[in-house]
């Protein structure tokens, strides 16, 4: 039995669905984790009794966690350039893909894998780590 375009198509939009749930509940996690990274910062920041061993600690725990959300942002965007290369796979083979196909390939603008978070997820991060950083290692004006 071969399928045609149209199932192909709708399989694609059911596991490019699929694929943004769980990348959603990976960014609740990441927003969860950032969060805990920034208030274990304001408190090592603020406790006197603060040592060094204690600012890498909490240096190494908020680096760790932009690590993993860069690797997740990274992960979701896989999911929407191989969604896009699927469609047009199936569209230079000949099939006729949906005008929605062809409006997600032009919006996503490319068909390879994503190797790094969008540029403004990029931002985040980096504004993320300059905060965590900034709050621990940047002295205090008593």
């Amino acid at each position: 039995m071969e399928f045609g375009s149209i199932e192909y198509q709708i399989a694609l939009w059911e596991l490019f669905n699929i694929g943004r749930i769980g990348s959603a509940m990976a960014t609740i996690g990441v927003i969860l984790a950032v969060w805990l990274s920034l208030r274990i910062a304001v408190n090592t920041r603020n406790n006197p009794e603060t040592n060094l061993f204690a600012k890498i600690v909490s240096t190494a725990f908020g680096l760790i966690v932009i690590a993993s959300g860069w690797i997740q942002a990274t992960i979701g965007g896989i999911y929407w350039t191989n969604t896009a290369a699927a469609f047009a796979e199936i569209k230079s083979q000949g099939m006729e893909i949906s005008p929605a196909a062809e409006f997600f390939i032009d919006f996503v603008g490319t068909t390879e894998p994503a190797s790094s978070p969008t540029p403004l997820g990029m931002a985040f991060f980096v504004v993320v780590a300059i905060i965590i950083l900034a709050q621990i290692w940047y002295p205090k004006q008593d």
